[in-house]
């Protein structure tokens, strides 16, 4: 069942359908999301001065925070997303974010997992890659918090991804889900030894404050894959507290 932290975050499945009183489930009532562009819309430069041209840094933080704020109620009910990707998130003018494909969800109810059996391959974390089926594969929140880290590692860097780069041997680079299974995280203290630097002209990762730095790090290296990833809740906290910090430049008008 859904509550109302639940119908806030997420489209979420209210009543099934049924031609005759207690016949066959023919389909469900949910509510309609309108107004909102999946979040690759937001954090993709040419997209954003077109859909979003007046999203400024606050307004990419407040979207990431919300965005985790949107995960963390998923998991304190005790459900993971599983297929965590681009098309999934939904954000609007207000920043609000909303989440979708709810069906694909991993599921506990009434003692019971029902497992999300797809995944989208770039955004699979390390430890997963190279499952070759989900139908029978339990994800975690730890794996959630992979894909999170991802979407607002996307919405503070330009859209660039945490595990593309300029390549240092030659074993790097050749596809993304092999970086992203040698935990060839770009942007890390020791990305060099990895085998990446980041792309030329990209956002510098000191853009964000050390404590976020260090939650990019865990999330996207080994220690990540161990259960310690940052959770849902943990980003709300942090991304609600850069955003305190922010001052108005005062040449913006």
């Amino acid at each position: 069942t859904a509550d109302a932290e639940l119908l806030s975050y997420a489209a979420w499945p209210q009543e099934t359908l049924h031609k005759t009183s207690n016949g066959p489930v023919v389909g469900f009532l949910m509510s309609k999301v309108s107004g909102r562009m999946p979040v690759h819309m937001l954090y993709s430069p040419a997209h954003r001065r077109q859909d979003y041209p007046k999203a400024s840094w606050y307004f990419l933080l407040f979207a990431a925070r919300n965005m985790a704020a949107a995960f963390a109620a998923i998991h304190r009910h005790g459900h993971v997303l599983g297929d965590v990707n681009q098309g999934n998130v939904l954000v609007g003018s207000d920043s609000k974010v909303v989440l979708i494909d709810t069906d694909s969800f991993q599921i506990n109810a009434n003692g019971i997992t029902h497992l999300c059996k797809v995944g989208v391959g770039h955004f699979t974390p390390p430890e997963l890659q190279g499952v070759a089926s989900f139908d029978s594969v339990p994800r975690t929140s730890n794996h959630d918090n992979f894909g999170l880290a991802l979407l607002i590692f996307h919405l503070l860097f330009g859209g660039r991804h945490p595990y593309s780069g300029v390549p240092l041997r030659n074993d790097a680079g050749e596809a993304l889900e092999k970086d992203i299974q040698a935990f060839r995280y770009a942007y890390a203290p020791d990305g060099q030894q990895r085998g990446f630097i980041p792309p030329p002209k990209s956002i510098p990762i000191v853009v964000v404050p050390d404590n976020i730095q260090a939650m990019f790090t865990f999330a996207f290296t080994e220690n990540g894959a161990k259960g310690n990833r940052p959770t849902a809740k943990q980003w709300v906290t942090a991304l609600d507290g850069l955003r305190g910090q922010l001052k108005r430049c005062a040449t913006t008008s």
